[in-house]
């Protein structure tokens, strides 16, 4: 019993304290975002309506012999996460490439797309007929 009295009072004392933390609202929502684009083939994309909203392109590299190296996945996650920055729903890669070595990266591979906004073509009633 004396115990718990002592760790009330200690805890009690903490409870003023302010909790700082590198945990920022903003950073869940950029990094989640690119939860909302989907990759898209342009054959895939025949009964939908397709607004072209920009080039992305996405770069994965490794910097350093003690890195792993770049991965072709990571460069197109990197142009969907532009994607996403340019509020698409949609992306279409369209060539992803493994430049030579460089001073800046020892392998890497970089991808080209397109960011789309897609919307389900919905026939109406006048078509039916």
């Amino acid at each position: 019993m004396k115990y718990l009295l002592l760790l009330t009072i200690l805890l009690s004392g903490c409870s003023t304290y302010p909790l700082q933390t590198n945990l920022d609202k903003d950073n869940f929502t950029d990094y989640f975002a690119i939860s909302d684009v989907e990759y898209y083939t342009t054959s895939a994309l025949q009964n939908d309506r397709v607004e072209q909203l920009g080039l992305v392109e996405g770069e994965s590299c490794q910097t350093a012999d003690n890195l792993p190296p770049a991965e072709e996945q990571q460069a197109k996650i990197a142009a969907k996460r532009k994607a996403a920055a340019l509020n698409a729903n949609g992306i279409i890669i369209r060539s992803c490439i493994a430049p030579p070595a460089s001073k800046a990266c020892l392998s890497s591979h970089v991808c080209y797309g397109d960011a789309i906004k897609v919307t389900p073509l919905t026939r109406s009633n006048d078509d039916s007929q």
